[in-house]
C-alpha cells in the first residue's frame, strides 16, 4: 500500500512515473522507496513538497525487515533532529533511512533531509554529504544527490557570522566531476580563499541584487588573498548572486589561474552583483568568459577587473561582456577595465563603464610581446570622473560603434598614444564634456566618422586656472612659469596665460614645454621683462588633436562643435600637426576661436577639404586690365565658358590702381545673378550674401567680367570666389 500511495503521490505532483511498474528493482510490482529515492534525487523529492518522506519513521532497503517487524529496531531513532545527534547514532543495517530535520538542533528545514546507512562506508566525515559516527570506523550516513548540492548540507546557517570558508570548499571538493552549489536566501561568509580546481562547478543563488539584506550573499573577508580562485576549470561560473567584499586589502572576489598547463575554459557569470571590494576580477589563462546583466561597484583597489597583468601564457581571449555595468565608485585612483598584455577579442554590449579613474586601459607593463588587440565595443559607454574614458596605450585594432563616452575631469576623453601600433576606429559616437581634447591621437590609423564631439575643453576656464607665482627666464631666453600648485599638464598642451604683470609677454596663447609639476617654458615665447605679480594660466582643449607622430588620420562625416546642451569651450573643431591626415565632410562649425587650426607642416597628404563652417573656395574667376578701364564686356583670365557644372559665387576680391568703377559677373551678356560693386584704389573684398549660383549643366554659359561707372579708372584687378554644386 505504501508504494501504492507514492505512485499516486507521484501522479498528482505531476512528476515522471515512467518507469515505475515493470522495471528492474521492482518488488512486487512497485519500486521500493529507496531505488525511489535514489532515482528521483533530492531535488525531485523537493519538487514534490516533501509529501513523498511522509511518515518517514524508517523504510529500509531491499532484504530489510518491513516497517513494525520487531527485528527493525531502528524505527525508534528514525527522526535526527541534528548532525551533532547523528554523530553518535549509528545506523543498524545497511540502507537504513533517517530523516534529518536541520543541520542544527533548533533549526529544523534548514540542512536536514532524509540519509541512509551505508554499512560499508569508510570515507572521511566531509560535514554535508558524509557523516562518521563516533566509535563507527565502518558505516556511514549518506546523503543522495547527483550534480547539485546545498550548502545548508554542510552546515552554512545564511546568517553571515561564522566563517563558513570550510564549508563551502567542502561543497566543491565534494562534486568531483561538477555540479552546482546552491544557496537560499541568506549570508555565507568566507575568511579563506575557496579554490576550484579542474572541474565545472556553478555557485547558484536566489537573485542577484543590490540590498546587503536580500537574496543570497557571499560575504568575501579574506583579507588581502582572493575570494575565490579558479584554477583551470573547464566549465562553471556564479549566476544569481551576490559577491561583496568586507574589510579586503588585496586580492580579487574572484581570480583564475592556470593549473600547470591547463587554463581555465567557458566560464558564465549571470545575474550577478559584485561589491565593495578590493579588486573585482583577475582573469588570466582565460578562455571564452562571457559575463551578461552583472554589475560592479565600490572598489579601492587597482582596478575593478584585469585581464591577464603577467605573462603571455596567461592572456584572456575571448571575453565578452553583455549588458552589465562596471564602476570603480567615487575611488580616484581605482581603474575600471584593464587590458595589461597579451589578450584579444574583448567585447562588450550595452555595457556602462563608470567614475573611478581610467575607464577601458589598453596597456602592457608584462614586459613580453604580446599586447591587447581586437577591442570592440558597442552601445552603452564612459563617464569617469578622473581619469580618461579610453586609454588605448598599447595593442591592437580597436573598434568603437554607437558608444558615448564623457569624462567629467580635466583629461581626455579618448587618448590614443604611440605605442597603440594597431588601428582604431570611431563610428557613430557621442564623444563629448571632457577637459581636455575630444580625441588626442598620437598614434597611425586611427579612422573617426559620424561621430558627435563637442563641448570638449570643459575647463579651458578662469575657474579652473592655475594660480601663476613667478614668471623668469628660462635660461635659453625663453619664459618659465611657476604655478602655485601642481599644474597637471603635459608638454604640448596648449594654453592661456593672461594678467601677468611686468613680464606682459608671457600673456597671450602658448604650447609648453613642462619642467616639472609646477613649472613650464612657453614654447616660442622671449623673455624680456621682469615679473611684478600676478597671472594665471589655463589648458585649452579641442574636438580632436592630432599630434605630429601621428598618421594616416581619417576624420570623414562628423559634427565637431558646439552641443545643443552644455557649455561649449573647445576653441577649435581639430589641431593638427601631423602631415599625414585626411579631414573631409565634417561639420566644424559652433567652436569658439575657429574651425580648425594646422600647427605642423603640411604635405601632398594633408587633406581637409569640403567642410562646413570652413570657408569653401573651389577656384577663382579672374580679370585684370591694364591701363585705363572703360565700361564693358571683359574676358576671364583662364575661363571662358561654364561647361557641365553649377558653381556658386560667394566673394568678389577687387582693387584699382586709381579711379573709380562698379563691377559685376555676367554670363551669356547679362547679370550672372549678382549685384555690381564697388571697386577703388584700396583693396575689398566682400562676401556675397546671399551666393548666387550659375547653372551650366544644361548648356555651355560664357562668363565675362563686366565694368560699369569707370571714373578715370587705371589697371583693374578682380576675383569671384566660387564653390562647386554639382
Amino acid at each position: 500500500m505504501y508504494e501504492d500511495n507514492l505512485h499516486e503521490k507521484l501522479m498528482k505532483q505531476g512528476l515522471p512515473v515512467d518507469g515505475i511498474e515493470g522495471g528492474p528493482n521492482i518488488r512486487n510490482g512497485k519500486l521500493s522507496r529507496r531505488k525511489l529515492l535514489s532515482s528521483l534525487g533530492m531535488a525531485g523529492v523537493a519538487i514534490a513538497g516533501g509529501g513523498l518522506l511522509g511518515p518517514l519513521e524508517v523504510h529500509a532497503a531491499e532484504g530489510a525487515p518491513p516497517p513494525g517487524d520487531p527485528a527493525n529496531k531502528a524505527g525508534k531513532a528514525g527522526v535526527v533532529k541534528s548532525v551533532d545527534q547523528l554523530r553518535v547514532t549509528p545506523g543498524e543495517y545497511d540502507g537504513q533511512h533517517v530523516n534529518l530535520l536541520g543541520y542544527y538542533a533548533g533549526s529544523p528545514g534548514s540542512g536536514g533531509g532524509v540519509l541512509f546507512w551505508d554499512a560499508a562506508g569508510t570515507e572521511a566525515d566531509n560535514g554535508g554529504t558524509v557523516f562518521a559516527v563516533a566509535g563507527t570506523p565502518v558505516g556511514r550516513w549518506k546523503r543522495s544527490y547527483s550534480a547539485r548540492v546545498h550548502l545548508a548540507w554542510f552546515g552554512c546557517d545564511g546568517r553571515g557570522l561564522q566563517d563558513d570558508s570550510a564549508r563551502v570548499q567542502a561543497a566543491v571538493n565534494t562534486l568531483v566531476s561538477g555540479g552546482v552549489i546552491e544557496y537560499g536566501s541568506g549570508k555565507i561568509k568566507i575568511a579563506r580563499t575557496i579554490k576550484v580546481e579542474a572541474v565545472p562547478i556553478v555557485f547558484e543563488g536566489a537573485g542577484s541584487t543590490d540590498n546587503d539584506g536580500f537574496s543570497t550573499q557571499f560575504i568575501v573577508a579574506t583579507g588581502t588573498d582572493h575570494g575565490f580562485l579558479l584554477s583551470g576549470v573547464r566549465g562553471g561560473g556564479f549566476t544569481g548572486l551576490q559577491l561583496r567584499g568586507e574589510g579586503l586589502t588585496g586580492g580579487s572576489l574572484v581570480a583564475t589561474e592556470r593549473r600547470g598547463g591547463t587554463g581555465n575554459y567557458m566560464l558564465s557569470f549571470y545575474n550577478v552583483r559584485f561589491k565593495n571590494g578590493y579588486n573585482g576580477m583577475t582573469l588570466r589563462a582565460c578562455n571564452t568568459v562571457r559575463f551578461q546583466n552583472c554589475v560592479w561597484s565600490g572598489f579601492n583597489g587597482e582596478q575593478v577587473i584585469l585581464l591577464n597583468g603577467l605573462d603571455d601564457e596567461s592572456r584572456a581571449d575571448p571575453v565578452e561582456f553583455v549588458q552589465c555595468g562596471i564602476s570603480a565608485g567615487s575611488n580616484p585612483n581605482t581603474d575600471n577595465v584593464v587590458i595589461d598584455g597579451m589578450g584579444g577579442s574583448i567585447k562588450f554590449f550595452a555595457t556602462a563603464i563608470l567614475f573611478g579613474r581610467h575607464g577601458l586601459w589598453l596597456r602592457n607593463t608584462t614586459g613580453q610581446k604580446g599586447t591587447p588587440k581586437f577591442l570592440y565595443f558597442e552601445g552603452g559607454g564612459f563617464e569617469n570622473g578622473e581619469g580618461v574614458p579610453v586609454l588605448l596605450e598599447a595593442g591592437a585594432q580597436a573598434q568603437f560603434a554607437n558608444t558615448y563616452i564623457s569624462c567629467d575631469g580635466q583629461e581626455d576623453n579618448v587618448r590614443i598614444t604611440s605605442g597603440f601600433t594597431g588601428s582604431a576606429t570611431f563610428v557613430g559616437s557621442v564623444i563629448r564634456g571632457c577637459g581636455r581634447n575630444g580625441i588626442d591621437i598620437d598614434s597611425s590609423r586611427v579612422t573617426i566618422t559620424g561621430c558627435l564631439i563637442g563641448n570638449n575643453g570643459r575647463t579651458a576656464h578662469t575657474a579652473f586656472a592655475r594660480t601663476i607665482t613667478g614668471v623668469a627666464g628660462s635660461g635659453s631666453g625663453g619664459i618659465r612659469v611657476t604655478t602655485q600648485a601642481a599644474h597637471g599638464w603635459a608638454t604640448g598642451d596648449r594654453i592661456t596665460v593672461q594678467g601677468v604683470a611686468g613680464t606682459t609677454e608671457a600673456n597671450g596663447k602658448w604650447k609648453v614645454t613642462v619642467v616639472s609639476p609646477t613649472q613650464f617654458d612657453l614654447q616660442g615665447a622671449a623673455f624680456a621683462n621682469g615679473y611684478i605679480s600676478g597671472g594665471s594660466a589655463w589648458r585649452n582643449g579641442a574636438g580632436i588633436h592630432i599630434r605630429p607622430g601621428a598618421s594616416r588620420v581619417v576624420v570623414a562625416g562628423n559634427a565637431v562643435g558646439s552641443l545643443a546642451d552644455g557649455v561649449s569651450r573647445q576653441d577649435y573643431g581639430i589641431v593638427n600637426e601631423a602631415a599625414d591626415v585626411l579631414v573631409s565632410g565634417n561639420d566644424l562649425s559652433g567652436n569658439t576661436a575657429g574651425p580648425y587650426l594646422i600647427l605642423g607642416s603640411s604635405t601632398s597628404q594633408t587633406r581637409f577639404s569640403g567642410n562646413k563652417g570652413v570657408e569653401q573656395i573651389d577656384g577663382w574667376l579672374s580679370a585684370q586690365l591694364s591701363g585705363a578701364v572703360a565700361n564693358g564686356l571683359y574676358d576671364l583670365k583662364s575661363f571662358l565658358y561654364l561647361d557641365g557644372q553649377q558653381i556658386r559665387i560667394v566673394k568678389v576680391t577687387r582693387k584699382l590702381a586709381s579711379g573709380t568703377c562698379d563691377v559685376r559677373l555676367d554670363a551669356d551678356g547679362s547679370s550672372a545673378g549678382g549685384n555690381p560693386v564697388a571697386a577703388s584704389s584700396t583693396l575689398q573684398t566682400t562676401n556675397i550674401t546671399p551666393p548666387f549660383s550659375i547653372d551650366g549643366m544644361s548648356k555651355p554659359r560664357k562668363l565675362q567680367l563686366r565694368v560699369l561707372n569707370a571714373s578715370s579708372a587705371a589697371d583693374l584687378d578682380v576675383q569671384f570666389a566660387y564653390q562647386v554644386m554639382s
